[in-house]
């Protein structure tokens, strides 16, 4: 769904809007100033716009270095410690303060749409916070959560909430995804229209949102809590749910508009940046897409003429390569700052790709009946049929014909070998990696996430100029601003602890 420019400015008029890393945050442990003439139309949108910065910016960067979709490219600086795997706490200041920010205006656009008996609102602020949440527990791992949104005078003026274990947090984002889906009414005349910047209001989409952000929120858990996950699963199926499918994504498309650009590339255009490009494409992805000729590599990255693609050693910052010589994220994912289409990519929250994959895992598991090589490749075509236009600008081949290059006749890709007759983690195996390639330029936390919690791909390098001596992060650091704020803040916790769902 387009950004509407009028619904943007009267949601930032009556909201403070955190945008980039790059401008001052906006401190949530005293919450958002809600104007007093805010309406559920600018409430709704401004809360998506906190959730679409956090996830497009800092939860992208970060995760795609980490997954290794992206590096630090040798022009610039930026992100050497996210290299190093040394950041400081003040590098996630933005990132939750944005997070806890959406929930906010979330729990107050549920507030306003219940006085108003607006439904539909409600299910969305319902759906939208369970995201904000999950997405804060996959980074930080304990949060605030049961007190979180109760800093206003009418709600408690609790301004040191406390922090609430991963598994509390995970079985209330279930609880609200459930309480949420009662609500939906595709018939309901209240549901939003253009106001909603994520599916234009249409609540068939959001059911399918519902399901399949339970479905993921499930398998997260499922090597922790087995036996919960899988009956929860089990429970879903047998209500022959809809999933998010090809054109359902959940994203938000930003416009070229000067304050409508898409999140990542206002960031890495600022003047502060000095109009260097940050990031390049990391060599561990574009090895793998380029040795199965993955077409879908010249859409997510930008060719080096007469060369293709070529990546860069991940935390290689430090060798001088000159400029044209290596693969950049391209205009599509927003991080090309030479290309004005940058501002105009989207900021995908839960895409079709991710849905297929989840649902074909479930399935290896034995947690449904289905065909887990039928939604595995569901989860290829869909990732191809996404870049369907861009395939045929960069390469001729539209995204139908490229997804039947790429797993068609044999020799077929290795990534597309679906084992079925191999073992469970076999299977995983090949889920989880297929899921990390379509990942790549959009989806980056994610990625990240779904290594932690399966170990999948098994071929990520240990980075050159990494300071942990050969392990990996595991989680963010808690920001600045919760030790200089809250006094239940629980201190620092290293990068290489597990979260509380990681059990390799």
């Amino acid at each position: 769904m387009s950004i509407n420019k009028k619904i943007v400015v009267t949601a930032m008029a009556g909201l403070t809007l955190g945008v980039s890393s790059c401008r001052k945050y906006l401190d949530v442990n005293n919450n958002p100033n809600v104007a007093s003439n805010a309406t559920v139309n600018t409430l709704l949108p401004a809360a998506q716009l906190y959730i679409g910065s956090a996830m497009g910016t800092d939860m992208q960067i970060n995760g795609a270095i980490w997954a290794q979709h992206w590096t630090q490219s040798p022009a610039g600086k930026e992100y050497v410690a996210l290299e190093q795997h040394t950041p400081n706490a003040e590098a996630y200041n933005m990132s939750w303060q944005n997070l806890y920010a959406g929930a906010e205006n979330f729990h107050q656009l549920y507030k306003l749409a219940d006085a108003q008996y607006k439904g539909q609102y409600k299910a969305i602020a319902m759906l939208m916070q369970a995201y904000a949440f999950q997405a804060l527990a996959d980074g930080w791992g304990d949060i605030p959560y049961s007190d979180a949104l109760k800093g206003q005078y009418p709600d408690g003026h609790i301004v040191n909430p406390k922090y609430d274990s991963q598994r509390v947090v995970y079985r209330g984002i279930v609880a609200t995804i459930d309480s949420a889906t009662k609500l939906i009414n595709t018939a309901d005349a209240s549901a939003p229209g253009a106001d909603d910047l994520v599916y234009g209001g249409n609540m068939s989409k959001w059911n399918k949102f519902a399901n399949t952000l339970k479905l993921r929120a499930l398998l997260r858990v499922a090597n922790i809590d087995p036996v919960y996950a899988k009956n929860k699963i089990d429970s879903l199926f047998m209500k022959n749910p809809q999933f998010i499918g090809n054109g359902d994504d959940a994203r938000i498309v930003y416009g070229a508009a000067k304050g409508n650009n898409h999140p990542l590339f206002a960031e890495l255009s600022a003047p502060a940046l000095g109009g260097k490009q940050q990031l390049a494409g990391s060599k561990t992805a574009i090895d793998t897409m380029n040795a199965n000729n993955d077409l879908r590599g010249m859409v997510v990255y930008r060719q080096v003429s007469g060369m293709g693609l070529v990546g860069v050693t991940q935390s290689a910052y430090d060798i001088a390569l000159p400029d044209g010589s290596y693969s950049i994220p391209s205009s599509y994912v927003g991080a090309d700052i030479s290309s004005a289409s940058s501002a105009t990519a989207s900021v995908m929250l839960l895409s079709s790709w991710e849905s297929y994959f989840l649902q074909a895992e479930a399935f290896a598991r034995g947690y449904a009946v289905g065909n887990d090589q039928q939604m595995f490749h569901a989860g290829i075509n869909a990732s191809f049929l996404y870049y369907s236009n861009a395939l045929t600008n960069e390469t001729g081949i539209g995204g139908a014909a490229a997804y039947t290059a790429y797993v068609g006749s044999l020799p077929a890709a290795y990534w597309t070998l679906y084992p079925t007759t191999g073992t469970t983690e076999d299977r995983l195996r090949y889920i989880i990696t297929q899921k990390w390639l379509a990942m790549s330029g959009t989806q980056g936390f994610e990625a990240w996430t779904e290594w932690r919690r399966t170990g999948y791909p098994d071929f990520l390098v240990s980075p050159r100029n990494s300071h942990l001596g050969g392990k990996m992060p595991l989680r963010f650091l808690y920001p600045a601003s919760e030790k200089a704020n809250n006094s239940n803040y629980p201190g620092e916790i290293s990068v290489t602890t597990p979260l509380w769902w990681d059990a390799l």
